[in-house]
């Protein structure tokens, strides 16, 4: 394999393509970022991850394991589990294991919200479900799971698998930049002070303030938030709180009146795209930066390994690397600008595939090598929930084409 050089893996991690399925395709890595599920509002006392919210990170998973774990043999009956779910087509990891957990593999990574933590766990079970298949090599394989009398014993819950999740502090671990990349930076939270009196926030302050008001008596009187709080500086946790109660307060529900949820989104998406997507103020993408900085390094890792570390990178976070990036790479201010300049829905989901889409030459093993750095080519694609109805699509980064 050639050497790797800086400037290559930029050049690679630069490059989109706008075709998806492709006979030709390998996938060697995909490092995803995932957005938690549906969850209790912030303003609630513990934010916990919602029985709904569960459920769409299993949906997620069970479509990444479309994707990346379907077996090439179109005969094989276990394949029977895996549904297309969203997918326009399947691009497997070369080398991945299909039906069990490899944790050397697999790179999961949290932050140590309770509803990222349980999304992870949901994800999984989608990802890879419960199964009674023989163990991973990676986890002592048929020896482990055989007593010497010959009894074979599986994992409770029919074959619940358990997955290695490193989750990383924000106070304690420095690597938890690369997750939450601005939450805890004193220049990005200096820079919050002139927050108020920046262009669009403070034209948002005058014209929103009648409408939040107006809410007050019917959807907020009841919440932490008092009415001299009720403005476009808390746009995001009054629309969080919004819409948990829309969904799920049977009392409240029917108070909102039509077009008010949808007002409350865009705003709450333009208070965050003002927070964390400011490229007139570099630090406030501190949170994208972060984030695409820690996407290049594990496909690096993939690179120097010639395949055989870093597969399937999952790392669950929250929203602002999502918004920070969309402003860094041009989404926002491409041809699908709208998509990208709302605020991600519960378990939207990120990914960004090393692949070839030459014929690599086999080993003496009959295996495929690993190719050379100038055949790899990176792109991105995003989903924007975990609904049977979003698509996973790929588009390009930094306006390139």
């Amino acid at each position: 394999m050639a050497p790797l050089s800086s400037s290559t893996v930029l050049v690679a991690t630069l490059l989109a393509t706008t075709t998806l399925a492709q006979s030709n395709v390998r996938v060697w890595s995909s490092v995803a970022w995932i957005l938690y599920g549906d969850r209790t509002p912030l303003l609630s006392d513990n934010p916990t991850l919602t029985p709904l919210g569960a459920q769409q990170l299993k949906a997620q998973g069970a479509a990444l394991r479309t994707r990346y774990l379907w077996k090439s043999s179109p005969d094989d009956d276990d394949d029977d589990d895996i549904d297309s779910n969203g997918l326009d087509d399947i691009a497997p990891i070369h080398g991945i294991e299909q039906y069990t957990i490899n944790n050397r593999q697999l790179r999961a990574m949290s932050t140590t919200d309770t509803y990222n933590i349980a999304s992870a766990l949901a994800f999984f079970q989608g990802l890879y479900p419960p199964t009674t298949i023989k163990p991973s090599n990676s986890t002592g394989g048929a020896i482990a799971a055989t007593l010497a009398d010959g009894t074979t014993m599986t994992y409770p819950l029919d074959g619940y698998q358990y997955p290695q999740i490193q989750t990383l502090s924000r106070l304690f671990n420095p690597e938890s930049i690369y997750l939450d990349g601005s939450s805890h930076c004193p220049s990005f939270l200096q820079s919050m002070a002139s927050f108020p009196s920046e262009e669009t926030p403070s034209s948002n302050l005058s014209t929103s303030s009648s409408f939040y008001a107006s809410l007050y008596p019917r959807i907020f009187n009841s919440s932490s938030l008092p009415l001299d709080q009720l403005d476009f500086l808390q746009a995001y946790n009054i629309y969080d709180y919004a819409a948990y109660h829309h969904l799920h307060n049977p009392l409240l529900s029917p108070l909102f009146a039509e077009g008010e949820l949808p007002r409350l989104r865009s705003l709450a998406s333009s208070e965050i795209r003002s927070r964390h997507g400011n490229l007139s103020l570099p630090i406030r993408t501190i949170a994208g930066r972060t984030l695409a900085s820690y996407t290049k390094s594990l496909l690096v890792d993939n690179i120097r390994s010639a395949g055989s570390t870093s597969k399937l990178n999952l790392l669950f976070s929250s929203f602002e690397p999502f918004v920070a990036f969309f402003a860094l790479s041009s989404l926002d201010a491409g041809a699908s600008r709208e998509l990208f300049r709302e605020l991600p829905y519960p378990g939207a989901v990120m990914l960004f595939e090393l692949f070839s889409t030459v014929n690599t030459t086999k080993g003496r093993d009959g295996e495929e090598e690993y190719p050379e750095v100038k055949d790899l080519k990176v792109r991105f694609l995003y989903r924007n929930s975990s609904a049977s109805e979003a698509r996973l699509r790929v588009y390009s980064l930094f306006e390139t084409g």
